[in-house]
């Protein structure tokens, strides 16, 4: 007999060709199931343990594979007080889900899922980033994260998909990650310089110069980049209203609200590090822009696509980031891929906030509209006025 955690007992066959008998107490029954041999009756009395351990209900134990899909992509599995997946996000997710997730798992039951079971998934993926997203994504399911998982390939998963399917975890952190950000991974200013200027010469428009330099030097985010017209500027404050951004899906381009949809204002110095009067350069944007207005719909944006409209993420990153970061030496790894990258200019615009007299981390971490906001705005003693004030004095 073998003995486990929380009295769960496991008999051998009383003949042999018999079935191993697995018994315990649940909900004061006494409850038992069969298992052909000793490594299942091992790995099935296991499960069960991990599941009592867990306040799992026995009904969780017997559901399909597609269940645990379902449960995944429910937008009401997060708690209100997370933050929810943004619409590309979830689209994204879902065609994965849809196109390797389900051929594999659908029709397996949960408690019978094994690692092997998500390797063909990691499998099927045409390409590395593929497959390192598809990692990324379902570790909590495939019990990765446990040492436990690694002591036998062969050992279920039961315990973490069941898991997934009786709670809702807290997401705090989900799209930020909460990733320590290598000194080796922020542009320098002399890199930040040179890929504006490369971007200016790219294209032949002035204001691309502009562009990069202002969202290294005010940490706007691309969606809320492309989003940004001429009324959400204050000239004088030297500040930029962020309340919206450009969503990306599938079905085209629309405004949605920023990302976690917090509303926040964010600034930027009158001078960059390389000596660009970056107040002048903007103001003299805002100025072309409302003088000229485009004839394009939407109207009024400080940086469209050539054809007027809201850019997309994949054309600006071909026809101009890549190639300027190419003219400017921009370090590359190993893979050819560059070090450095666009959402690295926000880590360009934290790291110098930081540096500035005056200026704390919890005043950069509201000019950025970072997840730990609200943690951050917790040991805030001054107004936003005072904020935006010492921040404008700081940066002169």
């Amino acid at each position: 007999m073998l003995e486990f955690e929380l009295g769960v007992l496991a008999y051998p066959p009383a003949a042999a060709g018999g079935y191993w008998r697995i018994r315990w107490t649940e909900d004061s029954r006494r409850r038992d199931t069969t298992a052909p041999a000793r490594q299942e009756a091992i790995d099935k009395a296991t499960g069960i343990v991990e599941r009592l351990t867990a306040g799992i209900p026995k009904a969780k134990g017997g559901a399909k594979g597609v269940a645990l899909v379902e449960h995944y992509l429910d937008p009401g599995r997060r708690p209100a007080r997370g933050r929810r997946w943004s619409e590309r996000h979830r689209e994204e997710q879902t065609a994965y889900c849809n196109r390797f997730v389900r051929p594999v798992l659908s029709e397996v039951d949960v408690a019978h899922l094994t690692r092997a079971h998500f390797q063909r998934i990691l499998d099927a993926a045409p390409t590395v980033s593929v497959a390192d997203h598809l990692r990324r994504a379902y570790r909590p399911w495939s019990g990765l994260a446990s040492r436990r998982a690694f002591s036998s390939p062969a050992r279920t998963c039961s315990g973490a998909c069941i898991g997934l399917l009786a709670t809702t975890p807290d997401p705090e952190g989900f799209e930020d990650g909460g990733r320590f950000v290598e000194e080796a991974e922020i542009p320098t200013s002399a890199g930040v310089h040179d890929l504006a200027k490369g971007a200016a010469a790219r294209r032949g428009f002035w204001w691309r110069e502009l562009q990069i330099l202002l969202v290294a030097y005010s940490g706007v985010r691309w969606g809320e980049m492309v989003a940004l017209t001429s009324d959400r500027i204050d000239l004088d404050g030297r500040r930029i209203l962020v309340d919206r951004q450009v969503v990306e899906g599938r079905r085209g381009l629309h405004l949605g609200p920023p990302k976690s949809r917090r509303r926040r204002t964010t600034m930027y110095p009158s001078r960059t590090p390389g000596g660009v009067d970056l107040a002048a350069l903007l103001a003299k944007r805002v100025d072309e822009v409302e003088r000229c207005p485009e004839a394009s719909t939407p109207s009024g944006l400080l940086f469209p696509s050539p054809q007027g409209c809201w850019a997309r993420r994949s054309n600006f990153a071909r026809n101009l980031f890549h190639p300027a970061a190419t003219v400017a030496g921009w370090p590359r790894d190993s893979s050819g891929g560059f070090c450095w990258t666009f959402h690295s200019l926000r880590h360009v615009f934290a790291t110098w906030a930081l540096s500035q007299p005056g200026a704390r981390l919890e005043d950069v971490s509201k000019l950025l509209g970072h997840s730990t906001v609200r943690v951050t705005q917790g040991s805030l003693r001054l107004p936003d006025g005072d904020l935006y004030d010492r921040f404008y004095n700081a940066t002169k």
